[in-house]
């Protein structure tokens, strides 16, 4: 009767150690393809954003990573309305225009700077024609104003800009 008992008690652990790796391995698998799969689309981090600007990179997905970034902090600049670089001169394009960025210690910034931050976005949107301004040209605009007022800036660093208004006439 001992036999019968010494010669289970080894297959029950045998059957508890292969449990224990089989859960590990797939415990290990799981962790490896959230790494690997599911962590780099959902966190866009803010040096991806800066690697963007500082490259000068805006063709492709670095580009749709901008829709992705969202700003913790937002500055309103005023309402602009310019004529476009359109032959004739009779179109005009009028925006609201949010600046993006994650320093609280940028808005006060922003806000003595107000009018040199617009002019720099006034001039980079006088140069755009009608045909400029579509959805899928959008980030590339974005990414200019980014490059354009980040220089300026001591304090911190846009991230993005949001448009919340855009009217073509």
């Amino acid at each position: 009767m001992e036999n019968k008992a010494a010669k289970k008690d080894p297959s029950k652990i045998i059957i508890i150690i292969l449990g224990i790796l089989i859960l590990a391995v797939v415990a290990g698998g799981a962790f490896f393809g959230y790494n690997t799969f599911l962590k780099d689309k959902k966190s866009i981090t803010k040096s991806t954003v800066q690697q963007v600007v500082n490259n000068g990179q805006t063709t492709g997905t670095v580009a749709n990573s901008l829709d992705q970034v969202v700003s913790s902090q937002t500055f309103q600049l005023d309402e602009i309305t310019v004529n476009l670089a359109d032959e004739g001169g009779n179109r005009y394009l009028k925006v609201a225009v949010y600046l993006g960025f994650d320093n609280k210690k940028l808005t006060s910034e922003l806000t003595t700077k107000k009018p040199i931050v617009t002019d720099a976005v006034i001039q980079i949107l006088r140069t755009k024609k009608v045909a400029d301004i579509t959805a899928k040209n959008m980030n590339n605009i974005k990414l200019e104003i980014i490059q354009k007022i980040n220089p300026m800036l001591e304090k911190g660093q846009l991230n993005n800009v949001y448009f919340t208004d855009i009217i073509i006439q």
